[in-house]
């Protein structure tokens, strides 16, 4: 039985000639945890290639060390994600880790000041260009498929959103280039640059949420109309605490628009079909996509066919609810909601990488 105060870490999460600042352990077959490293020490390479040379395929640390633990991860995530040796699953579970510990930081230090801080953004910039290659990466889709169904939690959602809108980008060029239409001529740094804007906006589109209590986040019932006004605020939100940063325009008008529907019934200013922000449609699409395919407190996860179906407004999804739940205006609206032709070609995303996991 393993020891409580020990936690099990990638080997692969371990850069060779860094100097970690938290001790590292391996497990004996007795059972005893024997020190492997020591805090502050140079790891080599070569102590790296015996680790795996004797099939190791977890380390642990201290506990009380996680915190040290994730702020290594997090200022070295871009080599870590670089690491060939590195398994997908691995490399998955530690940008999950990050991305999840860094939205949840930024939420909350935003909750105490009412906006966003210069170097909350410098941080969710950082972690969007250091993951948009591992991301972009079709085989980096396979650990993706873990994580749906898991619980909806904002921190997580944000994670998935982000891994989805670039994933789904990067695959549909065409798409890309119409959210900033008067770039000539797309180039490589341009195309990566537009993607790491497009993945910020997709992991703070939901910040104004820090507002909303959480018994009406997580209520297990519907909402009533009091609770269902105030949750229909933080679009509006959101885009006044992004108001005073660097943030482009396009990515301010999408996280105000996310849920603006393309018939016009959505909110908060009912923008309807093409006045509504491309990168917004498409967050529009992924957001009630995980929504659906993720546990909530007052519904169980569709399958992603199923969420699809219900998304397109196929006969199955119709009869199945024309909300998503049939209980709740959290999962609102379907088919009319969306811009058709970007739900026809996310469905058309779907279906490829399903064939890829």
């Amino acid at each position: 039985m393993r020891d409580a105060k020990y936690m099990a870490i990638p080997p692969g999460a371990i850069l060779p000639g860094s100097l970690p600042r938290f001790k590292i352990y391996v497990l004996a077959p007795d059972g005893r945890y024997i020190l492997w490293a020591r805090a502050g020490n140079e790891v080599g390479r070569d102590r790296l290639a015996m680790l795996a040379e004797t099939g190791q395929k977890e380390v642990f640390i201290d506990l009380d060390e996680e915190i040290k633990y994730e702020k290594y991860l997090e200022n070295n995530l871009g080599t870590i994600l670089e690491n060939q040796g590195m398994p997908d699953d691995q490399k998955a579970e530690v940008f999950s880790r990050v991305s999840t510990n860094v939205v949840k930081d930024t939420f909350e230090t935003s909750l105490g000041l009412g906006t966003m801080r210069p170097d909350s953004l410098r941080r969710i910039q950082a972690l969007v260009n250091h993951s948009l290659m591992f991301i972009a990466e079709s085989n980096s889709l396979k650990p993706l498929a873990k994580m749906i169904g898991h619980d909806y939690k904002t921190y997580e959602h944000a994670t998935k959103v982000l891994w989805f809108t670039v994933a789904f980008l990067r695959r549909n060029s065409d798409v890309l280039t119409q959210i900033v239409p008067d770039i000539e001529a797309y180039h490589e740094v341009q195309v990566k640059e537009l993607l790491k804007q497009c993945g910020v906006g997709a992991m703070l589109h939901d910040i104004g949420k820090v507002f909303v209590a959480p018994e009406i986040l997580n209520k297990e019932g519907p909402l009533n109309s009091v609770e269902w006004e105030i949750i229909k605020r933080h679009p509006l939100t959101s885009f006044a605490m992004l108001a005073d940063t660097d943030t482009p325009v396009f990515v301010k008008k999408a996280i105000l628009q996310h849920h603006e529907d393309y018939n016009g019934e959505g909110y908060p200013m009912g923008l309807k079909g093409r006045n509504i922000n491309v990168l917004a449609r498409v967050l529009r699409i992924v957001d009630v996509f995980d929504a659906m395919t993720s546990r909530r407190p007052y519904k169980e996860a569709f399958s992603p066919m199923e969420a699809a179906r219900i998304m397109v407004g196929t006969p199955e999804g119709d009869d199945a609810s024309p909300d998503g739940n049939g209980r709740d205006q959290r999962d609102r609206g379907m088919k009319r909601c969306f811009d058709e032709k970007l739900l026809r070609k996310f469905v058309v995303f779907l279906g490829k990488v399903s064939s890829e996991m």
